[in-house]
């Protein structure tokens, strides 16, 4: 193939392949619908035509370079971009007719920008220049957008083929289908679907004539990233093939420790489908072997020497999820046996522990029948003895390789003989090194029992196998596998790699493996950032990246048409938040936090959590450089009792501690399934972002279709370092990273919380005798001298937060658990240093107060929401379009005549039906059979080549579609069938449904219904902050306080709620509504005419407390 340019009358580049064209065109964003969402969408018209109608249109050369492969299109900077194959060589054949290439070039045009034809680019990216003026200009040279991109693609680790699907097995796949339809690929293994996107919707709406062009001709091309090579031997006299094809999954695809465990989509990071092959003449062998991360949450800090493993999801909100994961691998391979090779010391012990608990819990999983678990202690088994003492394994996993069995082939029958009928899920902790030496001794063992079922090798060769060539070439083989896949996730070889590839273990081999991991160590802190940037943007998981879209009336006209009719398939929700912050000053001991989790009892039942805590730890040089992680742990349990005392159960969805700072995210169980993509992050400031005893902790994630983000901080102590904190805050802004490259900003509600020691510029005596004074306004008075409120008023910092009016005191500092301010030496001034603000349209704040527990030296604060969520009904939304596509063809059946898009346009020629032919470069396989090579030719061949020289065996006889089953066979008797295994192998999909109702109810029994405490006579006024209304902003424009003073009452959605009672407080509510209404954000606000809360004679009784009223409850 090449590329073509027209410059006139307007920009087009053309993909030329052996009879067809493929024209693509930028069309600009005013040609699309009417629809607001038109501007910012990259589009691209494209168009399907015989070569010979470009004879007369002024194309010329685009590249000298002959492209390979097409694949996809994507925008970078408001540009669009071709991306082709520039350069490949071929490095796997795993049967006649079958080839791989490895991809060592890639070239990017642009569709509407000629600034970059025609130009070479240096190693950075950056132009060459090709005269004395061009030096000259050279400052002004920008670097080519899609560099970082050509980098990637070229680094060696991408794999494509001309001839058949990539993504597939042998086993599904068969020995004839030797085919590129797009219909039954494997997306999961596709690196380019992004780039594709559009492209393969486009194709799947064109009639069979054109689909069958387009996958003919060559232009639609399927990269995997992984490994693949093949190596010539002989067995014996028989001269074999032996080859491995690695697929790695991108669906969590990342650097070491970018990604680790599994995600909401129940995807594990490192996964990798591994499949040895072996041809001869006779027979066709092929056995899969899969890896990848333990499937649970967790994840490991970089900034520690030793990271240690943290998991940040409780066992109930994990387990629907890891029941997904297993079944799909069930439903595609059969049974499944999990291999853990993880150590039995703490680093390790909990993920293992969890390992087993998710597989012995799950009811869909049924411990050896579907699935089987084999715990095998790699560095314990191994330390003694040797790497090679590693084949202590066999007996623990030889009942599996008997019934799981391989695939088999009788090439000359054209007969399939055998099948693998399970898989082994082999990890350690990177699914490395670890993993990789035991993979391919369950390779060995596998394929030997192949060779002596067909009787090509006798018996006794187990006892001398290292002195036969095809051993050493699987060796071999698997070494460049383990080497090539710890390149892509940490960016060096493999450890272990000297003992795989000659089978010991040499005093170079020992330090090289050193060598290796002080590499990864600076890898892990100073490249894998970027290379995850580069990653994400190959995806289309940047922030706001789209794919570029194919211009199309019809769809133009749908997309404009769904805008307007969005109501009917998307519905609102109301969910209730509460957020809490806290500064513990490293309380330890187990205490009563009910006052502040359920300020009005059980009237008011949240569904979402988050509470920040800070100095969780004390603060000294000891602890924080060395930050006990324990006290997450201890705080998780503390909650998770205090939230489960009533019928509700709330489930931990994500715990995230940075030294001396956690946050927490409970969840009701009911509404588990609701939230996806839970992720954390995490910014230290302290000493100059050294140290984590001030910074940052967050977690975000997606309730429906709307996201959440919450931040909690402790930022720089000090009266007077107001520089410091703004610093602080904008170094955590811009400095937490989540996945696909989103920032804090990049959501629709956010969270601030903590202890962000803003305070009160009065001198101190008379902020105290203001406090004891407690005079009518009190509260506005000393908010005007409040240094956040200033802050957010003149946009310093904080810019378009908001925050509910304070009616409650100082919450710092006192002298520890009191309530009397710091009478110490240093009788700090009382300030509002624990804070909650927000922002958000959707958000309405309900409640905001502190809590009089004597446990720290700081006051809890809580605040209550209503938060607006949406729900996509994508059902409801696929049917809509139908219906407008049927609409749209029916009003323009000029347009729907055409072949079923107005993009394409295929002229029917003699050529059309036929088969494209590979290109016969220097070295192809095709002028020479392998097989029928004297030995010595064979053995000449050197097996370190990363491109297998050109040979070819002569092509199998045509097969049946349908490959019929192992009939009569008159050579060697078929393997015996496998043993029959329990009902579970066939595990209906069905119980993998998230129920985590069922699971929490056997984890743990709901504790009977609590009685309430008696009713009291009386009782003091309603504690600062509560209030019967949404609370207004302080910080809030006059339009929007008349607008959310209309939003009155606080019942609860999704919580039960008594009916409402009439109530002798209801003209003291009123009062405190028109109080709260009041903004408090200017720092020169009058106080003279602001009241303070009205103090009611007489309180209502318990039994006419409603969810409106915040009465404190605390129950038995």
């Amino acid at each position: 193939m090449f590329v073509l340019v027209q410059r006139e009358p307007q920009r087009r580049i053309a993909i030329i392949s052996k009879s067809y064209a493929l024209i693509f065109k930028a069309v600009k964003a005013d040609c699309g619908s009417p629809g607001t969402s038109g501007a910012s969408r990259p589009l691209c018209a494209i168009e399907l035509l015989p070569k010979s109608h470009l004879r007369e249109q002024n194309f010329e050369k685009l590249t000298n370079l002959e492209v390979y492969g097409f694949l996809g299109l994507i925008e970078i900077e408001n540009k669009i971009f071709i991306c082709t194959i520039t350069g490949k060589s071929k490095v796997a054949r795993p049967i006649p007719g079958e080839t791989v290439n490895k991809i060592y070039a890639v070239d990017f045009f642009c569709l509407n920008d000629d600034r970059w034809d025609f130009v070479e680019f240096d190693t950075n990216g950056y132009s060459i220049p090709t005269n004395e003026e061009d030096y000259a200009s050279q400052q002004t040279v920008t670097k080519h957008p899609c560099h970082e991109l050509k980098k990637l693609l070229s680094n060696g680790s991408f794999y494509y083929s001309s001839d058949f699907d990539l993504t597939s097995l042998l086993q599904y796949r068969g020995l004839d289908a030797h085919s590129l339809s797009f219909d039954d690929f494997q997306e999961e293994y596709m690196w380019n679907s992004f780039l594709m996107q559009e492209i393969i919707s486009f194709r799947d709406k064109l009639e069979d004539q054109a689909r069958q062009v387009l996958d003919d001709e060559g232009f639609l091309t399927t990269v995997i990233r992984g490994f693949a090579e093949t190596f010539p031997t002989y067995i014996g006299s028989l001269p074999v093939w032996v080859t491995i094809i690695s697929k790695q999954s991108w669906r969590r695809a990342g650097t070491r420790f970018n990604a680790r465990g599994i995600d909401d989509e129940a995807n594990v990071a490192n996964f990798v489908e591994t499949e040895f092959i072996m041809y001869s003449n006779d027979y066709c062998y092929a056995f899969t072997e899969i890896r990848g991360s333990v499937p649970i949450f967790w994840e490991q800090d970089t900034s520690l020497i030793n990271p240690k493993v943290q998991i940040t999801r409780s066992i109930e909100a994990t387990q629907p999820i890891f029941d997904e994961h297993f079944q799909r691998l069930v439903d595609k391979y059969g049974p499944i046996h999990v291999v853990n090779l993880l150590s039995t010391k703490y680093s390790e012990m909990e993920l293992s522990r969890r390992y087993r608990t998710h597989i012995e819990r799950s009811k869909s999983l049924k411990l050896d029948e579907n699935i089987f678990l084999t715990e095998f202690d790699f560095h314990r088994e191994t330390k003694d003895q040797g790497f090679s003492a590693a084949s202590r394994i066999r007996p623990m996993i030889e009942r599996s390789l008997l019934e799981n069995g391989y695939f088999s082939y009788d090439v000359k029958e054209n007969k399939p003989i055998s099948k693998q009928r399970g898989v082994f899920r082999v990890n350690c902790l990177d699914c490395l090194d670890r993993t990789n030496l035991i993979q391919q001794f369950i390779s060995r063992y596998a394929f030997l029992l192949f060779l002596q079922d067909f009787q090509i090798v006798k018996s006794n060769v187990v006892n001398n196998m290292e002195d036969y060539e095809w051993f050493q070439k699987h060796n071999s083989l698997w070494a460049d596998h383990g080497d090539a896949v710890s390149q892509i996730y940490t960016g060096t070889n493999a450890l272990k790699s000297s003992f795989s590839r000659k089978g010991k273990m040499s005093l170079a081999g020992a330090l090289s493996d050193a060598t290796k991991s002080v590499s990864r160590m600076y890898i892990n802190n100073f490249m894998d950032k970027g290379k995850q940037q580069n990653i994400d943007s190959l995806l289309g998981r940047l922030p706001h990246q789209q794919p570029v879209q194919l211009y199309d009336p019809i769809k133009e006209y749908v997309t404009s048409k769904l805008e307007t009719m969005a109501h009917e398939f998307t519905r609102s929700a109301k969910i209730n938040l509460l957020v809490g912050t806290f500064n513990v000053n490293g309380l330890t001991k187990k205490v009563d936090i009910t006052d502040w989790l359920f300020p009005i009892g059980n009237k008011y039942l949240p569904d979402v959590v988050v509470l920040g805590m800070q100095e969780v730890i004390e603060l000294n040089a000891g602890s924080i450089l060395n930050a006990d992680y324990s006290k997450s742990n201890f705080w998780q349990q503390l909650v998770n009792e205090c939230l489960n005392q009533y019928n509700e159960k709330y489930l931990l969805l994500r715990a995230e501690q940075m030294s001396s700072l956690l946050i927490l995210f409970f969840v009701k169980s009911t509404k588990v399934s609701h939230i996806k993509r839970v992720e954390g992050g995490s910014k230290k400031t302290g000493f100059g972002g050294i140290t984590g005893n001030k910074g940052a902790v967050a977690i975000r994630f997606e309730y429906g279709n709307t996201s959440f983000c919450f931040v909690n901080c402790h930022l720089a102590a000090g009266i007077s370092n107001i520089e410091e904190r703004r610093s602080d805050y904008e170094s955590i802004a811009k400095g937490i990273n989540f996945t696909r490259s989103k920032k804090v900003p990049h959501h629709d509600s956010i969270f601030w919380l903590g202890d962000l020691n803003y305070r009160l510029t009065l001198p101190n005596d008379e902020v105290r005798q203001i406090l004891n004074n407690k005079e009518e306004g009190y509260i506005e008075k000393l908010l005007a001298y409040d240094q956040l409120t200033q802050e957010m008023s003149t946009g310093a910092s904080f810019k378009g937060f908001m925050e509910p009016s304070i009616q409650f005191c100082p919450t710092y500092k006192y002298d520890h658990g009191t309530n009397r301010y710091d009478s110490s030496e240093k009788a700090r001034t009382p300030s509002w240093t624990d804070r909650i603000i927000y922002k958000g349209k959707n958000l309405q704040p309900m409640a905001y107060g502190d809590v009089s527990l004597c446990l720290s030296d700081h006051k809890p604060v809580y605040s209550a929401y209503k938060a607006d969520v949406n729900f996509v009904d994508e059902a409801i939304k696929m049917s809509l379009t139908k219906e407008l596509y049927l609409r749209y063809k029916e009003a323009h059946p000029e347009q729907a005549s055409n072949t079923s898009i107005a993009l394409i346009d295929v002229v029917a020629e003699s050529k059309v039906g036929r088969k494209r032919t590979m290109e016969s470069p220097i070295n192809d396989w095709s002028e020479t059979n392998l097989l029928d090579l004297e030995p010595a030719s064979v053995v000449s061949i050197p097996s370190s080549t990363s491109s297998t020289p050109g040979m070819s065996p002569q092509p199998v006889a045509q097969a049946q579609k349908h490959l019929p089953g192992p009939g009569g066979r008159n050579r060697v008797p078929p393997p015996p069938p496998p043993a029959p295994r329990g009902n579970g192998v066939t595990a209906s999909a069905a119980n993998s449904q998230r129920s985590l109702q069922t699971n929490s109810t056997q984890a743990s029994p709901a504790p009977s219904p609590k009685v309430g405490p008696p009713v009291p006579a009386r009782r003091s006024t309603l504690p600062p902050g509560f209030s019967d209304s949404i609370l207004v902003p302080k910080n809030a424009s006059s339009s929007a306080l008349s607008s959310t003073s209309t939003n009155s009452g606080m019942a609860a959605s999704n919580s039960p709620s008594p009916t409402p009672r009439p109530s002798s407080s209801a003209s003291a509510a009123g009062g405190r509504e028109a109080n709260h209404a009041s903004p408090t954000g200017s720092a020169a606000a009058s106080t003279s005419t602001k009241q303070p809360p009205a103090v009611p004679k007489k309180k209502p009784e318990l039994e006419r407390l409603t969810l409106d009223s915040w009465k404190p409850l605390t129950p038995k």
